[in-house]
C-alpha cells in the first residue's frame, strides 16, 4: 500500500468521529447528542482563540484541540459514570500509536505527539498550548450544556459546575464566566437589534 492509501484509511477511520455520539449526554437525557467530531471541531476553534489571547501558538493549540479525540474511534466516547467501573490502562496515545502504526513515520509520530501533548496537560507537566486546548475541551463541554439548557433539557446545570474548576487559564475563565451570563442564541438574536 502507498502512503496515500494509509493515510485515507486513517481518515476514514477518523470519520467515525461523525457518527459516535458523546456518550455522557445519552444518561443526561440528550435524544439526539452532538458526535465526537462536532465536539472537536469546537474544542479546536477554542483552543485557537483562547491560545492568541493567552499568548501561546494558536495553530497548535487548535491542533491539539482537533485530535485530541482522535482514539476514540477505537475506544468509543466512555461517560464519567462508566469510567467509574472501568479499569483503563491504555493511554489514548498509546492507542494512537496502534491507529497510526501504517503511516508515514514522520505523520505517525506528529499525530502521538499531539495527543500525549493534549493529554500532558491533565498533570503538571504541559504547554501553554495543552493547557489552552484542555480549557477549549471543558469550555466546549460547558457551552454544550448551556446550548442543551436552552433547548429546555433539564439537569445540565451539574455539567456546567463540573467544569468550572476544570479551567486554569485566566482566558478560559472569562469565557467560562462570559458563557454563563450570555445565552446561546444571543448571536442570533443580534441581528434582530441592528
Amino acid at each position: 500500500m502507498s502512503d496515500a492509501d494509509r493515510i485515507v484509511e486513517f481518515v476514514y477511520e477518523v470519520g467515525q468521529l461523525k457518527r459516535l455520539p458523546r456518550a455522557g449526554w445519552l444518561f443526561a437525557g440528550v435524544q439526539n447528542p452532538e458526535t465526537v467530531a462536532a465536539h472537536s471541531f469546537r474544542v479546536g476553534v477554542l483552543a485557537h482563540a483562547i491560545a492568541v489571547q493567552e499568548g501561546a501558538n494558536p495553530d497548535r493549540a487548535a491542533t491539539l484541540g482537533l485530535f485530541h479525540d482522535v482514539p476514540e474511534t477505537r475506544i468509543g466516547d466512555i461517560p464519567y459514570v462508566g469510567k467509574l467501573y472501568l479499569d483503563v490502562k491504555v493511554p489514548p496515545e498509546a492507542v494512537a500509536r496502534d491507529q497510526v502504526r501504517h503511516l508515514p513515520p514522520q505523520l505517525a509520530t506528529h499525530i502521538v505527539g499531539l495527543i500525549a501533548e493534549h493529554e500532558a496537560a491533565k498533570d503538571l507537566d504541559h504547554t501553554p498550548e495543552a493547557r489552552c486546548s484542555r480549557d477549549a475541551d471543558k469550555l466546549e463541554l460547558l457551552l454544550q450544556a448551556r446550548e442543551y439548557q436552552t433547548n429546555g433539557i433539564a439537569k445540565m446545570d451539574r455539567f456546567i459546575h463540573t467544569m468550572q474548576a476544570s479551567v486554569v487559564t485566566d482566558t478560559g475563565k472569562a469565557l467560562m464566566e462570559a458563557a454563563q451570563r450570555i445565552a446561546p442564541t444571543e448571536w442570533w438574536e443580534a441581528f434582530g437589534r441592528r
